[in-house]
């Protein structure tokens, strides 16, 4: 996301929504977040097999908070290092490891995918070259209700029954609307992701 294209009226409120998904995503795993350059973060998250699934959380998040007539959806391009942390500091930009060497590389060749992994293991990169690209595009695509949705589904753990009283709508909205944004297909990918990357880090030790 570039900065240059909020207005500034709108900054406060997207450091005010990245702050409260903060703190509610640690229920998934601790992490630690730190902003730079006004529209760029980094996170140190405890557990590396929600990584994926908090960095998808993170782009539904700031998807459903972009205000009305903003002119553009708010999103960020997410790219996620899985690896060793030989160097934590105080601040999380100036850590150092495998994991940041790993994401900074990832990060400058994206173009114009959103989400991206790279790990140590090259069998479980081949198979996330595939399913990262396939669910890129379906986040990608979301609407801010869908996004929306998605985030109370996964991120706050929300029964559809909850969604519809947090939002002052049908339970079959709520379904419908989880239905066209992939919802079982998102689950499935961060299970999936989850386990793969569980397996290859209970292996290396």
């Amino acid at each position: 996301m570039s900065s240059s294209q909020i207005i500034p009226a709108q900054r406060g409120q997207l450091l005010d929504s990245l702050n409260m998904m903060r703190d509610e995503l640690q229920a998934i795993s601790p992490f630690r977040m730190e902003l730079f350059r006004g529209d760029s973060f980094q996170l140190l998250i405890d557990q590396p097999a929600s990584a994926v699934e908090i960095a998808i959380l993170l782009r539904a998040g700031l998807k459903f908070h972009t205000p009305d007539h903003s002119g553009l959806i708010w999103d960020a391009r997410t790219s996620i290092g899985i690896g060793k942390t030989e160097f934590v500091s105080d601040n999380v930009v100036t850590s150092d490891g495998q994991a940041f060497q790993i994401s900074g590389r990832l990060l400058d060749g994206m173009s114009r995918n959103r989400l991206a992994c790279r790990t140590p293991w090259q069998d479980v990169d081949d198979e996330l070259k595939l399913t990262m690209a396939l669910a890129d595009d379906i986040i990608t695509g979301w609407t801010t209700k869908q996004a929306g949705m998605i985030y109370f589904s996964f991120g706050k753990k929300l029964t559809k029954k909850d969604i519809a009283s947090a939002i002052g709508t049908s339970v079959q909205n709520v379904r419908v609307v989880l239905a066209s944004a992939k919802e079982n297909l998102i689950k499935l990918f961060i299970e999936r992701n989850k386990a793969i990357i569980s397996a290859h880090l209970h292996s290396d030790k």
